[in-house]
């Protein structure tokens, strides 16, 4: 999904058959389903925050798109009570490489970094709804279900206003939704 100085949220997803029926009645258009896995590496020698800095190789299974390794560099931008986070790229995920995953993950390990963890997004669907946004399911192996909501960011408070207004729509509780990354929310469960 990604758009310029990209904002986004993330929402957790109670009930998937429910949800995707309520989206589905909203006029909800199905654009594809995906699928991939992510390899998190981080420096050996330091920990990152995963909100802010992220190293990754994303291997894909369906579409069939190259394999790559991406960075991502965040804020957290706070306006209100909105929390959400944004890519200090214009980007967003900013290709380093695409290769084959052996060529990804030994160009890794030479330049220094370590193997976190791997996350698997599995049964994901990207969506359009006719209130003039989209929205992407993920099923994510370990922790469930996810939505997640993206906006152009170079007008933080214009990204807020949207995704206020996506969330309103979609009906989602304020304690489901979340600015942090994906790597985060894995990496503080793998944790507890």
């Amino acid at each position: 999904m990604a758009s310029l100085f990209e904002c986004e949220v993330r929402y957790k997803i109670e009930n998937i058959k429910e949800f995707e029926g309520k989206i589905k009645k909203m006029g909800a258009k199905l654009l594809y389903p995906y699928e991939f896995t992510d390899y998190y590496y981080g420096p050996k020698d330091k920990n990152w925050d995963l909100v802010r800095e992220n190293l990754r190789i994303r291997e894909w299974k369906e579409p069939k798109n190259p394999t790559t390794i991406y960075f991502v560099k965040n804020e957290v931008v706070s306006i209100g009570n909105v929390r959400f986070k944004r890519a200090l790229y214009p980007q967003g995920k900013v290709p380093l490489f695409s290769g084959k995953l052996k060529v990804c993950k030994s160009l890794i390990d030479d330049l220094g970094f370590k193997k976190l963890f791997t996350v698997k997004k599995e049964k994901a669907t990207f969506w359009e709804l006719p209130q003039g946004f989209k929205t992407v399911l993920e099923y994510i192996r370990g922790i469930g279900w996810w939505g997640e909501l993206e906006f152009k960011g170079e007008n933080p408070a214009f990204a807020k206003k949207e995704i206020e207004r996506a969330l309103k729509i979609l009906g989602i509780k304020k304690e489901n939704v979340s600015y942090k990354t994906v790597s985060a929310i894995f990496s503080e469960k793998i944790k507890r």
